[in-house]
């Protein structure tokens, strides 16, 4: 079985499980590293939009209809799905798709909830006789543990996002934009094989947080935070790091340094059975060991990682008291950013993959605090 009958099997024993006769799913073009994209999670067609849907019916072949119609070569080098439909007026040709594939009183589930406004919702329920039920949190779950595929592009877009950080270590320097330095790192990571970034580059000599980056100019003294989460074929990773402009001091590397064992007590707790908030947990512990109770909440700190990935960002945020539970090859950013009240705010944080054992970080380097003298 190869990759994309796997997925759609593993799609349909979920629709299966919730009594559905199809799925649609749903997306308008927009992308964001910690939101699913199940159409290109299944097809492997990334659609520009502005409307595309795949219906997955339990016991036909799926279909694509896609706009703009111009992009039928691209769709058909891509797509897996190889019933493809370039739609010039989308919502008459889903009426009559929907038809042809005699699924009008089938129960059906929606996905790409948060892409539609109300009069793109009406338009995909619309041709159904019961209403679609909404179907995003299925794929979630469904999708939730990686396949080969997966695994294989979030470790080439980690090389490009540790290659990337390794550039910026060497363009760095006092005088430059932090807005000239993003371009700088983004346009390398693209020359490697990036076919979308999510950058965030900020510096001070005391962070608050990391945030998007300005036309400040970087001096020395500062700490500059680098959160680096480059696509390569559609699927996201992302690594944190912090940088010195200068010598580090003691006291910094005392607090980088509790991160750092905060991180990877965290890490240790990310095996297959145990739950995301047994992992943020022994981070808190860490922290708080230490005296910084009170600055692991927010606004302090947002939250321990995230999920990542093309047909399933699960387990979501990873915080406190959640009883969400780790399966093996799970894939997710584990990052203990903190705000220390001494130093400032520093990132630290790594993709990792669960595994029986506890959390296996892709990176060939882990984070430090590095520094450009």
């Amino acid at each position: 079985m190869d990759v994309y009958e796997r997925r759609v099997s593993v799609l349909r024993e979920a629709m299966a499980t919730a009594g559905l006769d199809a799925l649609v799913l749903y997306n308008n073009g927009s992308y964001h590293f910690t939101e699913m994209d199940p159409i290109y999670y299944l097809s492997g067609f990334k659609p520009l939009g502005p409307h595309a849907v795949v219906i997955l019916p339990k016991d036909d072949d799926p279909c694509l209809l896609f706009m703009p119609v111009w992009d039928q070569q691209r769709a058909s080098r891509r797509s897996r799905v190889q019933n493809l439909r370039p739609a010039r007026d989308f919502a008459r040709e889903y009426l009559q798709l929907v038809t042809e594939m005699g699924l009008r009183k089938a129960k059906v589930g929606l996905t790409g909830m948060g892409r539609q406004n109300r009069a793109v919702h009406g338009l995909l329920s619309a041709p159904f006789e019961q209403r679609p039920l909404p179907a995003d949190s299925l794929v979630e779950e469904a999708a939730a543990v990686k396949d080969d595929l997966e695994l294989s592009l979030v470790e080439k877009a980690t090389e490009i996002a540790e290659r990337g950080y390794a550039y910026l270590l060497e363009t760095l320097r006092p005088g430059v934009c932090e807005c000239t330095l993003v371009g700088e790192v983004d346009a390398y990571m693209r020359s490697l094989g990036a076919d979308d970034n999510f950058l965030l580059i900020s510096a001070s000599q005391h962070n608050r947080a990391v945030h998007a980056p300005t036309d400040r100019r970087l001096d020395r003294g500062d700490i500059l935070l680098a959160e680096i989460s480059p696509s390569f074929e559609g699927q996201f990773t992302q690594i944190c790091r912090s940088v010195v402009l200068g010598r580090p001091t003691e006291l910094m590397r005392e607090k980088y340094g509790l991160l750092i064992e905060a991180m990877w007590a965290g890490i240790r707790r990310c095996r297959s059975g145990e739950t995301a908030g047994a992992a943020v947990s022994e981070v808190d512990r860490v922290v708080s060991a230490a005296g910084y109770g009170k600055y692991t909440v927010p606004p302090y700190m947002r939250t321990r990682g995230h999920g990542m990935g093309l047909g399933s960002v699960a387990p979501g945020n990873l915080t406190a008291g959640s009883d969400f539970v780790f399966r093996k090859n799970m894939l997710f950013v584990f990052h203990p950013n903190q705000y220390i009240p001494e130093t400032g705010y520093f990132l630290v944080g790594e993709p990792i993959v669960v595994g029986e054992e506890g959390g296996r970080p892709l990176t060939g380097r882990t984070a430090h605090l590095d520094s450009v003298e």
